[in-house]
């Protein structure tokens, strides 16, 4: 694993992201301490470019490793929580929802 300074890592920032796109790990050190790893998070070859592009938005968020098929099945049959509120609560509760779902919170 390479490790650099912040101000190195500042001033060569796209040439360090690409080293991470191939594979690489890259410690951050502050004086000489290091504080960060900058890892690559999945392969992207896995996801196409609009998928891509919405985790670059921060719209949604890839899984750092990919779900074999029993985990993936298992996850598509579990229960759903149910919530326990009625009346003005349960207005307000899926109201709330609502307005997160809408961005709006």
């Amino acid at each position: 694993m390479q490790s650099i300074n912040v101000t190195e890592l500042k001033n060569h920032l796209s040439h360090y992201l690409e080293q991470v796109r191939q594979g690489h790990e890259i410690a951050i050190k502050e004086r000489n301490r290091v504080i960060a790893r900058i890892v690559p998070a999945v392969p992207l070859a896995d996801y196409n470019e609009e998928l891509l592009e919405l985790a670059a938005q921060g719209k949604v968020k890839l899984p750092e490793e990919p779900l074999d098929e029993k985990s993936f099945k298992e996850m598509l049959n579990r229960k759903l929580p149910r919530v326990k509120a009625r009346g003005k609560a349960a207005r307000e509760l899926l109201q709330r929802i609502m307005d997160e779902e809408r961005g709006e919170y």
